[in-house]
């Protein structure tokens, strides 16, 4: 998977330092993580989940990295996030320094694209505490239709809906 200005790699678990690192990220935990810390057995157990997402629809979670520099950005892809769904939703996180950027929605498009691509699900899902207001943009940019509220940590957490 490619796209403009990154590059994707699936998670696997020779990634479990660099993965752990960033939902250690305190950028990427302000949001995502609810602003916990999880252990690298946290870590692990994602992505064997994503492994998993991998062999059975062609999709998981990717490592990105910048083109030009190599430099990690972050990650992106689909998760099971199970306080909040059943099933396989968007995700995206970047490292702070690589916020504002625009890249956030270049990561999202690239998942979805592959997803639709591979005919991995019928709608993607995705979900962001309301007070994410970039992240709810985003969403917005993308298409998503805002189908659900509900309490989360900080305030309310929306829910969005991607036809295919």
């Amino acid at each position: 998977m490619d796209s403009k200005r990154l590059t994707y790699r699936p998670l696997t678990a020779a990634d479990l330092e660099a993965f752990s690192g960033l939902v250690q990220d305190e950028h990427i935990r302000r949001y995502m993580m609810d602003g916990n810390v999880f252990p690298p057995s946290w870590s692990a157990g994602h992505i064997r989940s994503s492994e998993g997402l991998f062999a059975r629809l062609g999709v998981g979670l990717w490592l990105v990295h910048e083109k030009v520099t190599g430099a990690l950005v972050g990650f992106c892809g689909f998760l099971v996030l199970p306080e909040v769904h059943n099933e396989p939703e968007l995700v995206y996180a970047m490292r702070g320094p690589f916020a504002g950027r625009g890249f956030a929605t270049e990561m999202a498009r690239a998942a979805i694209a592959e997803a639709r691509a591979r005919g991995a699900f019928a709608e993607i899902l995705a979900s962001v505490d309301a007070i994410n207001a970039a992240s709810v943009r985003v969403l917005d940019k993308l298409g998503f239709q805002h189908v659900a509220t509900r309490p989360g940590a900080f305030g309310d957490m929306l829910f969005y809906r991607l036809g295919g």
